[in-house]
C-alpha cells in the first residue's frame, strides 16, 4: 500500500485537461479516492536474455614463490591481507578488506546507497594484494595500469596465456578502481588523457592514498620514513640532479615524482604506440607485394635506418636475413628460409 501511495499523485498536480476528466469521473462515481496512479513512463528499455553475472567470479591473487618477499611496511601491509599455512603451504585471504567499515562510513560520499555486492566484494579482495605487492615503497604507485592489472588478475592456463571465458574485464576493473578513487583510498598518478591519433585512452596508472594505507593498519610514521628514504634514491630525483633542475642537498616531493615519472610513462606508450602504428602502415603496404620485393623493400629501409659504420660492414646475406627477421615481425606470411 505504501508503494502505491508513492507512486500515485494529488489531483491538484495533474495538468489543467487531466483535472477536468478527473472530477468528471468524481461525479460518475469512478473515482473514489484524491490520489490518481502516476502514468508509467513509455520507453523502450527492455531487459535482455544476457546473463549479467562477471566472467571470473572469484578471482584471486597471491604473489609466486619467485617473487622477493615485500620489506619494510608494504609487506606487513601484504601479510594482514594474506597468510600462508606453514604446514599445507596453502596461501588464502587474512582479512577481507572490502568489509572494512571506511566503505560503510564513506558510502554516501563516493555516491553509494548500499553495500557492496558478492561479486565486487571478492574482486577487491583481490585487488588489493596486487596494489601492494606492485607499490613503490618511494612515489607509492602500482607499476601496473589497469589493463595489466586486469590481465594479472584473470585466470590462466598452463602456458600462462589469459582464458577469454574466465577473465577479468578491464572495463569491470577500471569501474571498481574509479569507485575507490572516490572512497579516497586511491589516487590517480595524472588526470587521463586521450590519444588522438590512435584514438583511445593512454594507459592509467594508480597510487595508494594514505587513506588506504591508514585502511590497512600500516604505521604511518614509519612508512612516512622508509618513503623520504626511496625518495632520496629514486631515478626521478637522480635525472632531475643531472639536469641541474634541482641540488644535490634538495629533496624531491611524491608528487613531483609521481608526475614526472607518469610523463614518462606517458612518453612510452606514445613511442611504442607510434612505432607499432608505423609498423601496421608499413605492412599494409607491402603485403600486396610479391616476396622477393617485400624483402627488397625492406633491405632498403634497413639500410636507411642501420647506423653508418653497421651499414658499412653488412653483407647482403645478412641484409636479406634481417629483412625476413623483419617481415616475421610485421606478421607477414612468409616461409621460413633454409
Amino acid at each position: 500500500m505504501a508503494d502505491n501511495l508513492r507512486t500515485a499523485l494529488h489531483w491538484s498536480a495533474l495538468p489543467a485537461d487531466e483535472q477536468i476528466r478527473f472530477w468528471q469521473a468524481v461525479e460518475a462515481g469512478k473515482q473514489d479516492s484524491f490520489l490518481v496512479p502516476a502514468a508509467k513512463k513509455l520507453t523502450r528499455r527492455r531487459r535482455g536474455d544476457h546473463s549479467t553475472k562477471p566472467k571470473c567470479e572469484n578471482p584471486a591473487w597471491y604473489r609466486p614463490e619467485r617473487y622477493k618477499k615485500l620489506t619494510g611496511q608494504l609487506g606487513y601491509a601484504y601479510n594482514r591481507l594474506v597468510k600462508k599455512d606453514n604446514e599445507t603451504g596453502q596461501v588464502s585471504l587474512r582479512m577481507h578488506i572490502s568489509r572494512h567499515p571506511l566503505y560503510v562510513a564513506g558510502r554516501r560520499q563516493a555516491g553509494r546507497k548500499y553495500g557492496f555486492r558478492p561479486e565486487r566484494q571478492r574482486l577487491l579482495d583481490a585487488l588489493w594484494p596486487v596494489l601492494i605487492s606492485f607499490c613503490d615503497a618511494g612515489k607509492h604507485t602500482v607499476g601496473m595500469c589497469i589493463s595489466r592489472l586486469a590481465k594479472e588478475l584473470s585466470a590462466k592456463d598452463v602456458k600462462g596465456n589469459v582464458i577469454p571465458e574466465t577473465e577479468v574485464t578491464v572495463s569491470r576493473l577500471s569501474r571498481l578502481i574509479e569507485e575507490q578513487v572516490r572512497f579516497g583510498v586511491l589516487g590517480l598518478a595524472d588526470e587521463r588523457r586521450w590519444d588522438r591519433e590512435s584514438k583511445s585512452w593512454l594507459p592509467t596508472y594508480v597510487y595508494i592514498t594514505l587513506a588506504g594505507f591508514q585502511m590497512l593498519g600500516v604505521n604511518l610514521d614509519k612508512l612516512s620514513r622508509e618513503q623520504e628514504k626511496k625518495l632520496r634514491l629514486s631515478a626521478e630525483r637522480e635525472q632531475l640532479i643531472r639536469e641541474g633542475v634541482m641540488d644535490e642537498h634538495e629533496e624531491i616531493s611524491p608528487h613531483a615524482a609521481r608526475k614526472r615519472w607518469y610523463s614518462m610513462k606517458q612518453r612510452d606508450a606514445l613511442r611504442f604506440r607510434r612505432q607499432r602504428g608505423a609498423e601496421r602502415k608499413r605492412a599494409r603496404r607491402l603485403i600486396k607485394l610479391p616476396v622477393d620485393e617485400q624483402i627488397q623493400a625492406i633491405s632498403t629501409w634497413l639500410l636507411k635506418s642501420m647506423p653508418a659504420d653497421e651499414a658499412y660492414w653488412c653483407t647482403p646475406e645478412r641484409l636479406r636475413k634481417l629483412a625476413i627477421q623483419q617481415l616475421y615481425q610485421l606478421d607477414l606470411a612468409l616461409s621460413p628460409p633454409d
